[in-house]
């Protein structure tokens, strides 16, 4: 997969320009149907598995575990992977040499 600077999941309330985003980043646009569960949720160690950031879920539940050990991450959103994504959201996320947005917008 290329670089992804941005994920987007849903529509964005705002357009993407005025949030900074540049056609000329790496932007990949996520339907909400694509990674949901049965119950509507959206797991975000699902997404980012789905997103190829990782490998697999139980890579998420380690890289998860030390982020929470970590003194460095402040931000409550991006310190916690293991989690389901519940409204509207602009995360920034640096998960070793990747680093990018999460843009969550609506249904």
């Amino acid at each position: 997969m290329s670089i992804v600077d941005n994920i987007v999941l849903g529509t964005p309330i705002v357009p993407l320009e005025d949030l900074g985003v540049t056609p000329a980043e790496g932007t990949l646009f996520v339907d909400f149907a694509e990674v949901e569960n049965d119950k509507g949720e959206v797991f975000l160690p699902t997404l980012l598995k789905h997103c190829e950031i990782f490998e697999s879920t139980s890579k998420v539940k380690q890289a998860h575990n030390q982020r929470i050990k970590s003194t460095k991450i402040k931000d409550k959103l991006s310190k916690n992977l293991w989690r389901n994504i519940e409204g509207l959201e602009f995360t920034h996320f640096k998960i070793g040499r990747k680093i990018f947005w999460l843009i969550v917008g609506e249904r």
